[in-house]
């Protein structure tokens, strides 16, 4: 730890002025040096939290509609909203946040998944196609195979390998 000097706790006039040009209070530099320990050109320089004063008159509004006061300063000072905005935006049904937070998270745009449903294609054999590489597109419109022509395909196949691998017609 370090040695602490009393004079680092000292206030000349000379920097209660530099503070007050920095927009701070006498009280408010006294505060930060000797009762929260801030080195003095910290609590000289650094500029004062803003507060926020929000109007009877939005607050009353935000009461009247069914806003509570805690959600009308959130909007305002996390949001950013208008006190206005904020005062008179019903609030969400839970379905309406659970939908909106779906849309949100959503993976795959919804005109893909209409394509999926228009060409009876299942989304378990969609992902999977995309998985191995294929276009969303492509994936979404190409019908799927029936055993039978899986079977026939196969079939082909391996006639066409064993032709090529012994040579025969």
């Amino acid at each position: 730890m370090e040695d602490l000097n009393p004079y680092d706790y000292y206030i000349t006039p000379e920097e209660i002025e530099i503070a007050a040009q920095h927009g701070i209070s006498a009280t408010t530099f006294y505060n930060r040096v000797r009762q929260l320990g801030w080195p003095k050109e910290k609590a000289m320089t650094t500029p004062p939290r803003k507060r926020t004063f929000h109007s009877a008159k939005w607050i009353n509004t935000a009461e009247k509609n069914g806003i509570c006061y805690g959600t009308y300063k959130y909007r305002v000072n996390q949001l950013g909203w208008s006190p206005e905005r904020a005062a008179t935006q019903p609030l969400q049904d839970r379905k309406t946040q659970a939908k909106m937070a779906y849309e949100a998270s959503r993976k795959y745009p919804p005109e893909i998944v209409e394509k999926l449903k228009q060409n009876g294609i299942n989304y378990n054999t969609f992902r999977t196609r995309i998985y191995r590489g294929w276009d969303m597109l492509k994936a979404a419109t190409t019908p799927t195979m029936t055993p039978r022509e899986i079977g026939l395909m196969t079939k082909e196949k391996r006639s066409r390998d064993f032709r090529r691998i012994f040579g025969r017609r």
